[in-house]
């Protein structure tokens, strides 16, 4: 009987100090005698500590070794569940929208400069102002934060959303980027030369030259 599993994944992260193992049910979604069975579990692990009030019983959290484990464990996998679901969205999406120069430009280097936005699962997109309303519905069923703003930044993955007029979509291995030109003219305002080395080692074209269209592996 494993004691990793949907059901003491859902009560460690969503059971809080003092309340009782019904509101832990109704709250998780799972019936009272299965959130029961699993709590008691934990408790034999010193994870909680149960105390009886009335006919009530609510639980302690012990923040000792397996709780901050467990605790770290699950954030990690919701994490990689929320990242997975984003990138999917947006491989799919009908929407005009695309990856931003921010994101795109690792896209466009195949991964050979990796800045640290992607590894702190920061990413980029624009979109149009029709389109907005209807992408952030998504990300909110999805439960994936986002904003306009840059100085908010909220848990991970975490997108940052830019509203533009005419979004010109190319698309490398189905993904929406923004155009090599645009993120070369980008790169060269920042002046981000690794990542613009990067680019004409993989195209094989002077950087000097205005970029209209390039081939790409979709």
């Amino acid at each position: 009987m494993k004691i990793i599993n949907p059901i003491t994944t859902e009560i460690i992260r969503k059971a809080k100090e003092g309340e009782t193992i019904r509101s832990i049910s109704q709250r998780t979604g799972f019936a009272y005698s299965a959130v029961y069975f699993w709590i008691n579990k934990l408790a034999k692990l010193d994870v909680f500590v149960l105390e009886k009030k009335g006919n009530k019983t609510i639980i302690r959290i012990n923040s000792n070794e397996i709780y901050t484990y467990f605790k770290g464990l699950i954030e990690k996998i919701i994490e990689y569940e929320k990242d997975s679901s984003f990138w999917n969205l947006i491989k799919k999406t009908p929407l005009r929208a695309r990856l931003g120069k921010e994101t795109s430009a690792v896209i466009w280097v195949k991964g050979g400069y990796i800045t640290n936005d992607f590894y702190n699962k920061i990413y980029y997109i624009d979109v149009t102002e029709k389109d907005y309303s209807i992408l952030s519905k998504e990300l909110k069923n999805r439960e994936i934060n986002f904003s306009k703003k840059t100085d908010n930044i909220a848990s991970k993955p975490f997108i940052i959303i830019k509203i533009i007029k005419k979004p010109q979509i190319i698309r490398i291995n189905g993904l929406p980027v923004a155009s090599l030109s645009e993120v070369v003219s980008w790169c060269k305002k920042l002046k981000l030369e690794p990542i613009l080395e990067q680019l004409n080692l993989i195209y094989k074209v002077p950087i000097k030259k205005k970029y209209s269209e390039v081939f790409t592996n979709d």
